[in-house]
């Protein structure tokens, strides 16, 4: 009853109270500077046999504002991430795909425009295309339309609605690391022909085990495009410069204007079509990193 009139008091962001474990008469007040919990770091999903684990499990992205923490599982839906240079993009990228590293009967494919991030991935990557060119891109595009056309003909004659992951049609994950840079060496058709295919395959490729992670740090009207984002089931929006730029990536009317008051690296207002709800990323840094790809050979 007295939180709110103690965050004025102290001038604060919150006030948390959280019952004693032993006794039921005394309570712990927690005075927050800011809503974001803070950096916790990554550490790897618990597993005692070494084995890749369940692509259907709940990955583990990070903490709530409480410090509970948030799992989901991804399969059949496509993500997107955006925010400022310096919100956390790569940091949330990271968990994403450690997740998936880990798992068995998931194939990461990858367009990495700025030859940065996915680099580092490489070895866990059936295909990475490095660079901005148009003609690779499209290729990898067209070859994955493929696939899922193969796969949809195959669906047909199961009987079944959808595809589980197999070794034989494994989980397919496109990651293209600054989606506003795809294609960018070319013209104006031919960028446009690129997000075609790109919404061709987000559109097709669900039901059959092939969906994709979009990174961008340029969270505006202008580059995310309205009818691609429409096909992303899960957006996080990271720190962004103002409303406009989160609405971009959330929608309209998914949260309220005090929730970006807060933005500290790596924490997003993450939607799934309903109200955002806050998360903080684990923070998955350079010096771990080569040890979770590695240990995401052995699937």
């Amino acid at each position: 009853m007295m939180s709110d009139q103690l965050a004025v008091a102290f001038g604060i962001a919150r006030v948390r109270v959280q019952a004693d474990p032993q006794f039921a008469h005394r309570v712990t007040v927690l005075l927050d500077q800011e809503l974001s919990i803070g950096s916790v770091p990554y550490e790897p999903e618990h597993n005692p046999v070494g084995l890749p684990l369940d692509p259907l499990r709940e990955i583990p992205l990070g903490l709530d504002d409480n410090g509970v923490e948030v799992a989901t599982s991804f399969y059949g839906q496509s993500i997107l991430i955006g925010g400022n240079p310096g919100s956390g993009k790569s940091v949330a990228m990271r968990v994403m795909l450690a997740g998936l590293a880990a798992s068995r009967n998931v194939c990461l494919v990858g367009i990495d425009p700025k030859h940065a991030e996915l680099s580092m991935w490489r070895p866990r990557f059936s295909r990475l295309v490095l660079g901005n060119e148009v003609e690779p891109s499209v290729t990898l595009l067209n070859e994955l339309l493929a696939e899922v056309q193969r796969r949809a003909e195959y669906l047909a004659t199961t009987q079944s609605a959808t595809l589980q992951p197999t070794s034989t049609h494994p989980w397919i994950v496109l990651v293209i690391d600054e989606w506003a840079e795809l294609g960018a060496a070319g013209d104006t058709k031919q960028r446009a022909n690129i997000n075609a295919l790109l919404r061709r395959y987000l559109s097709l490729g669900r039901a059959v085990g092939c969906t994709a992670l979009l990174v961008t740090q340029r969270p505006t009207s202008d580059s995310v495009d309205v009818g691609t984002r429409a096909l992303t089931t899960n957006r996080f929006a990271l720190k962004c410069g103002d409303r406009h730029q989160a609405e971009a990536i959330l929608g309209v009317g998914t949260f309220a204007p005090e929730q970006l008051l807060s933005a500290a690296p790596g924490r997003a207002l993450w939607s799934d079509g309903g109200s955002a709800t806050a998360v903080q990323f684990y923070n998955l840094t350079d010096e771990r990193l080569p040890s979770v790809v590695y240990a995401g050979l052995r699937v």
